[in-house]
C-alpha cells in the first residue's frame, strides 16, 4: 500500500514529466485563442481555427524537433486540404462517400512511414469525419479550410517557441522518465531475490518492464542523435546528457545480467535471510535510482548525497558471515553465485554516483564516447513512394489495418444515416479512435473507451447539476482537458474520461440543449461505434500475434547466438571486440523485447494457443540465457586461461546447440547428428559448475522446449 510519501512522489513525477508538458502545451495552444475569440464573439466563427490548432498539437509527440516541425507542418497542410475537399463534396452524397473510403485508406496507411507520421494521417481524417455534417450557418469552404491552417500554424509558431526558451527540458524529462522505467525494471528484477518468490510470475513482471525500458530508451535515443544540438554542441549541458543517457544505457543492460539458477537459489537459502536482505538492498538501490531520475526530469542537478556504500557494505558482511557458517557445497555454490549479484550491485551504485556528477557537470566528458554511440544506426522512415508500394499488400500489418478501418467506417457512416442519427460523426470518431494495427491493442481500448465515456458522462452530469456559474465551469472545463491531453499517450481510460467531460462542458456553453438528450447521444453513439469496431477487429483481416511467434522465436535465437559469439571473443580479444560486443547485447535485448511484447498480445487473445506454456517457457528460458551471457562478460571470477581448449569446446556447442533451436523454429525437423554427439561429449559431461556450464544447461533446454513447439505447431 503506497503511503502519503510515495502519493507525493507519483504526483512529482507525473507533474515533471514530458506527460504532462505535452498537456499544458496542448492546452495552452488552444486555450489562448479560445478565450480571445470568447472575449470578442467569435468562438462560433472561429471553432475552424481551434481544430487547426487542436489537431496540429496532437501530432506534437516527443522526438527530434525537425521532426516535430515537420510533423507539424505537415498536418497543417493535410487538415486544411481534407478540410477544403469535404466541404466542397459535402452536398454531393455520392462523391462524398467516395472521399470518406479514399481518403480513410489512404491515412490509414501513413502509419508505415511511423508513429508521428501514422498520428498525422488519423488526426486529417478525424478533420474529415467533423466536416461531414452540414453546418446550422452558412460557410464558405475555402475560409473554413484557411482557418483550420491559420489555426496549425498558430500552434506550430507556438510550440517551436517554447522549444526555443528551454531546447534541453524535452531531452531532460526524456532520460529522467527512462531512469525511472529502469528503476522500476531493477525492482521486477530484485522480486526474484525475495523468499518465496514465484519465479514465472516475476519473470512475467520483468518481461513487461523491459518493454517500457526499451521503448524509453528508443525514444530518447532517436531525440538525443537526431537532434544536431546534442550531437554537435559541445556545452557541458548537452554533453552531461548525453553521457548520462550513455551510462543509464550500460547500466540497464548490466542490471540483466544473471549468475544463479534462481530455483536452486531459492532451495538452498530460502529462510535464512538472506536473500531478503539483498532484495531490500536492491529497491534502495532503485529508490535512488528513481531519484535521480526525477530530479533530471524537474531539470534539476542532484544535490543529495547518495547513502548506498553502507547499503552494500552491510550486505558484504552478511554473506561473509553465511559463507563462514555454511559447510554444504550446494549452499556454498548459490551463496557464490550471490556474491557475483554483490558485485554487480556495487557495479550499478558506482554508476548512481557517476550519474549524480554528471547532473553536477563535475566529471570530465570524453566526446569520442558519444560519438561511437552516435555512430548506431537509428531507423527511420523515409517518406517514399516505394516503402508505400511495398505494403499493399494483405502480409502488410499496415495495409489490413486500413482495409479494415475503412470497411468499419463505411459501415458506420451507414448505420448513422440508416438511425438518421444527430451527431454521425461520433461513431466515426469511436471506430477511428478504437481500431488499431494489433487486436489486442483495439479491444482494450475498446474497454476503456466505454468506461472512459460511461464514467465521463456520469460525472459531467453531475457538475453541471451541481454548479451553475459559468466561471468555475470555465475552470473545470480547462482543468479537465489538461488532465486528458496528460494522459492521452499514457492512459486511455483516463484520456476518455477527462476528455468525455472536457467535451460536455464545451457543448454546454456553444449549443445549450437538453443536457440528458446530449449525454445519452454521446452514450449511444459511443456504444454503436464500439459494437463496429469490436467486430471489425475480430473478424475482418484481424492481425494476431500467434502469426509472429514463431518470426520473433527464430530472431531470439540468432540474436542470442550472435550474442554469445561476441561476447565469447569479447573475452578471448577484450580491446578490439567490445564494440561488437556492446552492438549484439544491444540486438539482443532487442529481440528479447519484440518476443515479449508479442507473447504478452497473444495471451490476450481469443484463441489461446496450445503450445502457450511452452512459449513461456521459452521466453523465460532466454531471459535468463542472455542475462548470463551479459554476466560473462563482467564476471572476474571466470578465467578463460584455465582450460581453455575444454571452455572452447562448451562454447562451441552452445553455438551448435542454438543454431539446432533456430533451425527447429524454421519447422527445420531434421536433427543434426553432430548435434547428437554434443549431449554426451565427456569434456561437457564434466565440466565443474562455471559460467559456461549453466549457459549450455540453458541452451540445451531451449532447444528442447523449441522442439516441443515445433511438433504442436
Amino acid at each position: 500500500m503506497l503511503n502519503g510519501n510515495d502519493y507525493l512522489k507519483e504526483v512529482q513525477k507525473f507533474t515533471t514529466s514530458q506527460y504532462w508538458s505535452t498537456g499544458v502545451r496542448i492546452t495552452a495552444g488552444v486555450m489562448v485563442p479560445t478565450l480571445i475569440f470568447a472575449e470578442n464573439d467569435w468562438l462560433i466563427t472561429g471553432l475552424p481555427f481551434l481544430w487547426g490548432a487542436l489537431f496540429a498539437s496532437l501530432t506534437d509527440a516527443p522526438g527530434p524537433i525537425h521532426h516535430r516541425r515537420n510533423g507539424l507542418l505537415a498536418s497543417v497542410a493535410l487538415n486544411a486540404f481534407t478540410a477544403l475537399v469535404t466541404l466542397l463534396l459535402r452536398d454531393h452524397q455520392a462523391l462524398l462517400l467516395i472521399e470518406v473510403m479514399v481518403f480513410c485508406f489512404l491515412y490509414s496507411l501513413l502509419g508505415v512511414y511511423g508513429a508521428r507520421a501514422g498520428a498525422v494521417g488519423t488526426l486529417a481524417l478525424i478533420i474529415l469525419l467533423l466536416n461531414l455534417v452540414p453546418s446550422h450557418v452558412p460557410q464558405n469552404s475555402f475560409y473554413v479550410a484557411a482557418l483550420i491552417a491559420a489555426g496549425g500554424i498558430w500552434y506550430t509558431l507556438f510550440s517551436l517557441l517554447l522549444y526555443r526558451l528551454r531546447p534541453y527540458r524535452l531531452a531532460e524529462q526524456a532520460i529522467g522518465e527512462m531512469l525511472i522505467a529502469v528503476a522500476d525494471f531493477i525492482r521486477a528484477r530484485g522480486a526474484l531475490y525475495k523468499d518465496g518468490a514465484d519465479i514465472r510470475h516475476s519473470f512475467t513482471l520483468v518481461m513487461e518492464e523491459q518493454i517500457k525500458v526499451m521503448k524509453s530508451q528508443d525514444q530518447t535515443r532517436e531525440l538525443l542523435f537526431k537532434t544536431r544540438q546534442f550531437v554537435m554542441d559541445a556545452s557541458p549541458k548537452s554533453r552531461s546528457l548525453m553521457m548520462i543517457f550513455l551510462d543509464a544505457v550500460d547500466l540497464f543492460e548490466h542490471s540483466i545480467s544473471s549468475y544463479q539458477d534462481y530455483g536452486e537459489l531459492h532451495k538452498n537459502l530460502d529462510g535464512t535471510g538472506l536473500l531478503n536482505k539483498f532484495y531490500g538492498a536492491i529497491l534502495q538501490v532503485a529508490a535512488a535510482l528513481e531519484y535521480i531520475g526525477i530530479t533530471i526530469q524537474r531539470g534539476a542537478t542532484v544535490r543529495r548525497e547518495l547513502d548506498l556504500i553502507s547499503i552494500t557494505s552491510a550486505l558484504q558482511d552478511a554473506l561473509r558471515e553465511h559463507q563462514q557458517s555454511t559447510v554444504d557445497p550446494e549452499v556454498q555454490s548459490s551463496l557464490h553465485a550471490l556474491e557475483k549479484t554483490l558485485f554487480n550491485i556495487q557495479n550499478i551504485v558506482n554508476r548512481l554516483h557517476r550519474l549524480v556528477m554528471y547532473t553536477r557537470l563535475q566529471v570530465e566528458i570524453n566526446k569520442t564516447d558519444t560519438g561511437k554511440e552516435s555512430d548506431k544506426a537509428i531507423v527511420g522512415h523515409p517518406i517514399d513512394w516505394q516503402t508505400f508500394r511495398e505494403n499493399l499488400t494483405l502480409q502488410s500489418n499496415d495495409f489490413r489495418h486500413a482495409v479494415r478501418l475503412t470497411l468499419a467506417i463505411l459501415v458506420g457512416f451507414s448505420v448513422s444515416a440508416f438511425l438518421s442519427l444527430q451527431h454521425t460523426y461520433w461513431v466515426l470518431l469511436t471506430i477511428v479512435t478504437i481500431l488499431k494495427p494489433v487486436y489486442t491493442v483495439s479491444r482494450k481500448r475498446n474497454a476503456q473507451r466505454l468506461l472512459g465515456t460511461l464514467g465521463g458522462a456520469i460525472v459531467a452530469t453531475g457538475i453541471l447539476f451541481v454548479i451553475r456559474g459559468n466561471t468555475a465551469l470555465l475552470v473545470i472545463m480547462i482543468l479537465c482537458m489538461l488532465i486528458s491531453y496528460s494522459l492521452l499517450r499514457l492512459n486511455y481510460f483516463g484520456f476518455v474520461l477527462f476528455l468525455t467531460i472536457y467535451i460536455v462542458i464545451t457543448f454546454h456553453f456553444l449549443y445549450p440543449v437538453d443536457l440528458n438528450t446530449l449525454v445519452k447521444e454521446r452514450m449511444l453513439d459511443t456504444l454503436i461505434g464500439s459494437i463496429i469496431a469490436a467486430i471489425a477487429s475480430r473478424y475482418v483481416l484481424p492481425t494476431w500475434g500467434r502469426q509472429e511467434i514463431d518470426k520473433n522465436m527464430r530472431e531470439m535465437l540468432l540474436a542470442n547466438q550472435a550474442f554469445f559469439a561476441a561476447t565469447w571473443q569479447f573475452l578471448l580479444n577484450p580491446t578490439s571486440s567490445r564494440h561488437a560486443y556492446k552492438t549484439a547485447r544491444q540486438e539482443a535485448l532487442v529481440n528479447l523485447t519484440n518476443l515479449s511484447d508479442n507473447f504478452q498480445r497473444i495471451l490476450a487473445e481469443p484463441k489461446t494457443l496450445d503450445q502457450s506454456t511452452h512459449i513461456h517457457q521459452f521466453v523465460i528460458a532466454n531471459h535468463m540465457l542472455t542475462g548470463h551471457i551479459t554476466s560473462l562478460a563482467t564476471d572476474k571470477s571466470f578465467n578463460v586461461a584455465v582450460n581453455r581448449q575444454e571452455l572452447e569446446s562448451l562454447a562451441q556447442a552452445i553455438e551448435r546447440e542454438l543454431q539446432h533451436a533456430a533451425q527447429l523454429s524454421e519447422k527445420k525437423n531434421k536433427y543434426d547428428l553432430e548435434m547428437e554427439g554434443v549431449a554426451h561429449n565427456p569434456v561437457i559431461a564434466n565440466q565443474a559448475l562455471n559460467p559456461l556450464s549453466i549457459i549450455y544447461s540453458l541452451v540445451r533446454d531451449i532447444r528442447q522446449i523449441t522442439e516441443k513447439v515445433n511438433r504442436e505447431n
